[in-house]
């Protein structure tokens, strides 16, 4: 089942002025809801813990340059374990 938030931007697909005459089915609709859902988090959508887990996964394969910063130009923690909520 879709979220909300993924029904309403599939429903807008049936409000363009070149869709907007065309009667909205229902079925289909929730179909793209249910793929914008399984398409993960949206830029600036993304959670701490999926930001996390993303410079977690990319330390582990070796694809974060070792120099990254975050934001504050704290450098990157070695571990999850490292990381503070504040």
């Amino acid at each position: 089942m879709a979220s909300n938030w993924a029904r309403e931007k599939a429903a807008q697909a049936w409000c363009t002025p070149k869709t907007e005459k065309k009667i909205m089915d229902v079925d289909l609709a929730e179909a793209f809801a249910e793929i914008i859902d399984g398409l993960g988090p949206l830029l600036g959508m993304a959670t701490n813990q999926n930001l996390e887990e993303e410079l977690a996964t990319r330390k582990e394969l070796g694809c974060l340059d070792p120099m990254y910063r975050t934001v504050d130009g704290e450098k990157t923690p070695s571990t999850k374990t490292d990381w503070t909520t504040d």
